[in-house]
Protein backbone atom coordinates (compact mmCIF):
# COMPACT_ATOMS: atom_id res chain seq x y z
CA UNK A 1 0.00 0.00 0.00
CA UNK A 2 1.68 3.21 -0.78
CA UNK A 3 2.45 6.21 1.36
CA UNK A 4 -0.67 8.62 0.08
CA UNK A 5 -3.37 5.46 0.15
CA UNK A 6 -2.22 4.60 4.04
CA UNK A 7 -2.36 8.87 4.60
CA UNK A 8 -5.97 8.38 3.50
CA UNK A 9 -6.99 5.66 5.18
CA UNK A 10 -5.18 7.40 8.62
CA UNK A 11 -7.60 10.16 8.13
CA UNK A 12 -10.81 7.76 7.44
CA UNK A 13 -9.62 6.19 10.81
CA UNK A 14 -10.16 9.27 12.61
CA UNK A 15 -13.32 9.09 12.14
CA UNK A 16 -14.32 5.75 12.84
CA UNK A 17 -12.47 5.48 16.16
CA UNK A 18 -14.26 4.34 19.44
CA UNK A 19 -15.13 6.80 22.34
CA UNK A 20 -11.15 7.39 22.96
CA UNK A 21 -10.64 9.65 19.62
CA UNK A 22 -13.59 12.20 21.28
CA UNK A 23 -10.83 12.08 23.90
CA UNK A 24 -7.97 13.21 22.29
CA UNK A 25 -7.75 16.45 20.04
CA UNK A 26 -4.64 17.58 18.67
CA UNK A 27 -3.26 21.01 18.83
CA UNK A 28 -2.91 22.70 15.58
CA UNK A 29 0.35 24.46 14.33
CA UNK A 30 -1.03 28.65 14.70
CA UNK A 31 1.16 31.77 15.20
CA UNK A 32 -0.48 32.13 18.95
CA UNK A 33 -1.38 29.11 21.03
CA UNK A 34 -4.08 29.76 23.66
CA UNK A 35 -4.14 26.38 25.98
CA UNK A 36 -7.24 25.70 28.10
CA UNK A 37 -6.33 25.71 31.86
CA UNK A 38 -8.67 23.51 32.91
CA UNK A 39 -7.48 20.35 30.35
CA UNK A 40 -4.65 18.31 30.18
CA UNK A 41 -2.42 17.90 27.35
CA UNK A 42 0.48 15.48 26.07
CA UNK A 43 3.24 16.84 24.17
CA UNK A 44 4.95 14.07 21.87
CA UNK A 45 7.50 14.09 19.13
CA UNK A 46 8.77 11.82 16.32
CA UNK A 47 12.34 12.09 15.55
CA UNK A 48 11.81 10.95 11.81
CA UNK A 49 9.48 12.39 8.94
CA UNK A 50 11.43 10.51 6.34
CA UNK A 51 8.80 7.70 6.10
CA UNK A 52 4.96 7.19 5.72
CA UNK A 53 5.05 6.64 9.34
CA UNK A 54 6.72 9.24 10.69
CA UNK A 55 4.34 11.19 11.60
CA UNK A 56 2.20 8.30 13.44
CA UNK A 57 2.22 7.34 16.70
CA UNK A 58 -1.00 5.61 18.56
CA UNK A 59 -1.37 5.50 22.50
CA UNK A 60 -3.74 3.42 24.78
CA UNK A 61 -5.35 5.26 27.34
CA UNK A 62 -5.69 2.65 30.47
CA UNK A 63 -8.93 2.42 31.38
CA UNK A 64 -10.23 3.74 34.63
CA UNK A 65 -13.21 2.13 36.82
CA UNK A 66 -15.62 4.63 35.46
CA UNK A 67 -14.44 3.95 32.14
CA UNK A 68 -14.93 0.43 32.36
CA UNK A 69 -18.64 0.49 34.36
CA UNK A 70 -19.78 2.57 31.60
CA UNK A 71 -18.12 -0.60 29.00
CA UNK A 72 -19.69 -3.43 30.53
CA UNK A 73 -22.91 -1.41 30.30
CA UNK A 74 -22.58 -0.96 26.77
CA UNK A 75 -21.53 -4.22 26.31
CA UNK A 76 -24.46 -5.92 28.51
CA UNK A 77 -27.15 -3.23 25.77
CA UNK A 78 -25.42 -4.79 23.00
CA UNK A 79 -25.77 -8.77 23.86
CA UNK A 80 -29.15 -8.03 25.28
CA UNK A 81 -29.81 -6.81 21.97
CA UNK A 82 -28.53 -9.43 20.23
CA UNK A 83 -30.32 -12.15 22.07
CA UNK A 84 -33.23 -10.75 21.47
CA UNK A 85 -32.44 -10.97 17.56
CA UNK A 86 -31.13 -13.84 18.25
CA UNK A 87 -34.57 -15.53 19.76
CA UNK A 88 -36.56 -14.38 16.43
CA UNK A 89 -34.27 -15.95 14.01
CA UNK A 90 -33.99 -18.74 15.99
CA UNK A 91 -38.01 -19.74 16.62
CA UNK A 92 -38.19 -18.97 12.39
CA UNK A 93 -35.40 -21.43 12.18
CA UNK A 94 -37.38 -24.28 14.20
CA UNK A 95 -40.65 -23.26 11.95
CA UNK A 96 -39.09 -23.78 9.16
CA UNK A 97 -37.61 -26.94 10.03
CA UNK A 98 -40.77 -28.19 11.32
CA UNK A 99 -42.29 -26.72 8.48
CA UNK A 100 -39.81 -28.25 5.55
CA UNK A 101 -39.15 -24.26 4.27
CA UNK A 102 -35.74 -24.52 6.09
CA UNK A 103 -33.30 -26.66 4.01
CA UNK A 104 -30.70 -29.08 6.05
CA UNK A 105 -28.30 -26.72 4.97
CA UNK A 106 -29.30 -23.73 7.02
CA UNK A 107 -27.41 -23.86 10.07
CA UNK A 108 -29.16 -23.52 13.56
CA UNK A 109 -28.10 -19.99 14.63
CA UNK A 110 -25.73 -19.84 17.62
CA UNK A 111 -27.10 -17.93 20.53
CA UNK A 112 -24.89 -15.14 21.58
CA UNK A 113 -23.00 -15.21 24.93
CA UNK A 114 -21.12 -12.46 26.32
CA UNK A 115 -17.71 -15.36 25.48
CA UNK A 116 -18.91 -14.91 21.65
CA UNK A 117 -20.36 -11.64 21.61
CA UNK A 118 -18.90 -9.48 18.61
CA UNK A 119 -17.80 -6.32 20.52
CA UNK A 120 -14.75 -4.88 20.54
CA UNK A 121 -12.31 -5.26 23.43
CA UNK A 122 -12.16 -2.19 26.54
CA UNK A 123 -8.34 -1.55 25.48
CA UNK A 124 -9.20 -1.53 21.42
CA UNK A 125 -12.04 1.31 23.03
CA UNK A 126 -9.12 3.42 23.74
CA UNK A 127 -6.29 3.58 21.64
CA UNK A 128 -5.90 6.44 19.30
CA UNK A 129 -3.76 7.64 16.68
CA UNK A 130 -1.83 10.50 16.77
CA UNK A 131 -0.84 12.23 13.47
CA UNK A 132 -0.27 11.98 10.62
CA UNK A 133 -2.31 15.42 10.11
CA UNK A 134 -2.63 18.22 12.71
CA UNK A 135 0.82 18.60 13.18
CA UNK A 136 2.27 21.39 15.99
CA UNK A 137 5.69 22.11 14.90
CA UNK A 138 8.77 20.82 13.09
CA UNK A 139 12.30 21.29 13.61
CA UNK A 140 14.34 20.88 10.70
CA UNK A 141 17.34 21.80 13.12
CA UNK A 142 16.85 18.76 15.47
CA UNK A 143 14.83 16.78 12.94
CA UNK A 144 11.82 16.24 15.13
CA UNK A 145 8.44 16.48 14.47
CA UNK A 146 6.16 17.83 17.67
CA UNK A 147 1.98 16.84 18.18
CA UNK A 148 0.45 18.15 21.30
CA UNK A 149 -2.96 16.26 22.08
CA UNK A 150 -5.87 17.35 24.74
CA UNK A 151 -6.56 14.04 26.77
CA UNK A 152 -8.33 12.94 29.79
CA UNK A 153 -6.46 12.75 32.92
CA UNK A 154 -5.02 8.81 33.18
CA UNK A 155 -2.04 6.57 32.08
CA UNK A 156 -1.40 6.44 28.68
CA UNK A 157 0.94 3.08 27.19
CA UNK A 158 2.60 4.19 23.64
CA UNK A 159 1.32 1.79 21.32
CA UNK A 160 3.21 2.18 18.82
CA UNK A 161 3.78 3.84 15.14
CA UNK A 162 0.38 2.02 13.66
CA UNK A 163 -2.45 3.65 11.38
CA UNK A 164 -5.23 1.69 12.98
CA UNK A 165 -7.63 1.45 10.24
CA UNK A 166 -5.23 -0.32 7.91
CA UNK A 167 -3.00 -2.33 10.80
CA UNK A 168 0.13 -1.08 9.25
CA UNK A 169 2.89 -0.13 10.94
CA UNK A 170 4.81 -1.96 13.98
CA UNK A 171 2.61 -2.47 17.78
CA UNK A 172 4.95 -2.49 20.67
CA UNK A 173 2.86 -4.98 21.84
CA UNK A 174 6.03 -7.25 23.46
CA UNK A 175 7.48 -4.10 25.64
CA UNK A 176 6.91 -0.60 25.76
CA UNK A 177 6.76 2.35 28.22
CA UNK A 178 3.86 3.94 30.08
CA UNK A 179 3.69 7.73 31.51
CA UNK A 180 0.76 9.23 33.86
CA UNK A 181 -1.06 12.98 32.71
CA UNK A 182 -3.25 14.54 35.72
CA UNK A 183 -5.21 16.69 35.46
CA UNK A 184 -4.24 20.10 34.14
CA UNK A 185 -1.09 18.99 33.84
CA UNK A 186 1.13 19.66 30.13
CA UNK A 187 3.09 16.64 30.37
CA UNK A 188 6.32 16.41 27.76
CA UNK A 189 6.39 12.25 27.22
CA UNK A 190 9.55 12.72 24.74
CA UNK A 191 10.38 11.52 21.23
CA UNK A 192 9.95 7.88 19.03
CA UNK A 193 12.84 7.31 17.43
CA UNK A 194 12.98 5.24 14.02
CA UNK A 195 16.72 3.68 14.71
CA UNK A 196 16.85 2.92 11.09
CA UNK A 197 16.87 6.74 9.99
CA UNK A 198 19.27 7.32 13.43
CA UNK A 199 21.73 4.76 12.52
CA UNK A 200 21.57 5.86 8.85
CA UNK A 201 22.61 9.48 10.05
CA UNK A 202 25.04 8.51 12.47
CA UNK A 203 26.94 6.27 9.53
CA UNK A 204 26.75 9.42 7.26
CA UNK A 205 28.59 11.48 10.15
CA UNK A 206 31.01 8.91 10.50
CA UNK A 207 31.59 8.66 6.93
CA UNK A 208 30.74 4.74 6.53
CA UNK A 209 28.10 2.99 4.73
CA UNK A 210 24.38 3.16 5.66
CA UNK A 211 23.15 0.23 7.76
CA UNK A 212 20.58 -2.06 5.82
CA UNK A 213 17.13 -1.49 6.41
CA UNK A 214 15.90 -5.09 7.64
CA UNK A 215 17.76 -3.91 10.68
CA UNK A 216 20.86 -6.48 10.86
CA UNK A 217 23.15 -3.65 11.16
CA UNK A 218 21.72 -2.74 14.40
CA UNK A 219 23.40 -3.04 17.74
CA UNK A 220 22.40 -5.82 19.37
CA UNK A 221 20.20 -4.73 21.58
CA UNK A 222 18.43 -2.69 19.07
CA UNK A 223 14.74 -2.65 17.85
CA UNK A 224 13.13 -0.75 15.51
CA UNK A 225 12.05 1.65 17.55
CA UNK A 226 13.25 3.91 20.61
CA UNK A 227 11.85 6.32 22.91
CA UNK A 228 13.78 8.85 23.99
CA UNK A 229 12.71 10.22 26.98
CA UNK A 230 12.58 13.96 28.09
CA UNK A 231 15.84 16.05 28.89
CA UNK A 232 16.02 18.17 31.72
CA UNK A 233 15.94 22.08 30.67
CA UNK A 234 14.64 21.28 26.96
CA UNK A 235 12.58 23.59 25.25
CA UNK A 236 9.80 22.25 23.38
CA UNK A 237 8.36 25.17 21.38
CA UNK A 238 8.77 28.96 21.95
CA UNK A 239 4.89 29.65 21.65
CA UNK A 240 4.75 27.50 24.66
CA UNK A 241 6.87 29.69 27.01
CA UNK A 242 3.97 31.07 29.16
CA UNK A 243 3.09 27.13 30.40
CA UNK A 244 4.16 24.98 32.88
CA UNK A 245 5.36 21.38 31.38
CA UNK A 246 5.80 18.70 33.46
CA UNK A 247 8.39 15.81 32.00
CA UNK A 248 6.86 12.13 31.86
CA UNK A 249 7.75 9.88 34.70
CA UNK A 250 8.34 6.66 32.08
CA UNK A 251 7.67 3.61 33.42
CA UNK A 252 7.87 0.06 31.99
CA UNK A 253 4.71 -1.55 30.21
CA UNK A 254 4.14 -5.03 29.67
CA UNK A 255 2.75 -7.16 26.41
CA UNK A 256 -0.37 -5.37 24.80
CA UNK A 257 -2.57 -7.34 22.32
CA UNK A 258 -1.90 -6.88 18.39
CA UNK A 259 -5.47 -5.77 17.95
CA UNK A 260 -4.57 -4.07 14.15
CA UNK A 261 -3.10 -6.66 13.01
CA UNK A 262 0.49 -4.93 12.30
CA UNK A 263 3.73 -5.92 12.93
CA UNK A 264 4.82 -7.24 16.37
CA UNK A 265 7.92 -5.60 18.19
CA UNK A 266 9.25 -4.48 21.51
CA UNK A 267 10.52 -0.70 22.24
CA UNK A 268 14.37 -0.77 22.61
CA UNK A 269 15.22 -0.96 26.16
CA UNK A 270 15.51 2.15 28.19
CA UNK A 271 18.30 2.88 30.66
CA UNK A 272 16.04 3.34 34.37
CA UNK A 273 13.15 2.45 32.99
CA UNK A 274 13.08 -0.65 30.86
CA UNK A 275 15.00 -3.94 30.38
CA UNK A 276 14.26 -7.27 29.35
CA UNK A 277 15.26 -10.89 30.37
CA UNK A 278 14.39 -12.50 26.97
CA UNK A 279 10.93 -12.64 26.80
CA UNK A 280 10.03 -10.76 30.38
CA UNK A 281 9.70 -7.05 30.21
CA UNK A 282 11.43 -5.72 33.52
CA UNK A 283 10.68 -2.03 35.18
CA UNK A 284 13.71 -1.21 36.14
CA UNK A 285 12.77 1.22 38.49
CA UNK A 286 10.36 -1.55 40.20
CA UNK A 287 12.24 -4.76 39.44
CA UNK A 288 8.96 -5.89 38.91
CA UNK A 289 8.46 -8.57 36.15
CA UNK A 290 5.47 -7.09 33.37
CA UNK A 291 3.19 -9.38 32.95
Amino acid sequence: MSTRMILAAAAASLAMLAPAAAQAQQVADKPVITLDPEQSYMIVQTSSAASGYGFVMSFLRRPEQADIDDYLKRRAEALNKAHQKWVRKHADWVDGRKSGTTGADVKEPVEPTDANLAFAPIEKENIFQVGPFDRFAKNKDEGRSTFIVAVKPGRYVFYGPVFVAVGQGECMCMGSIEFEVKPKQIVYAGVMQFNWFAERDKAKREHRPPPKDNGLDFPETMNSISWLPPQPGYRVDPRLSAYTIVPAELHAYGRIPNYFGAAIDRLTALDGVLAYDRDKVIDVKTGEVKK
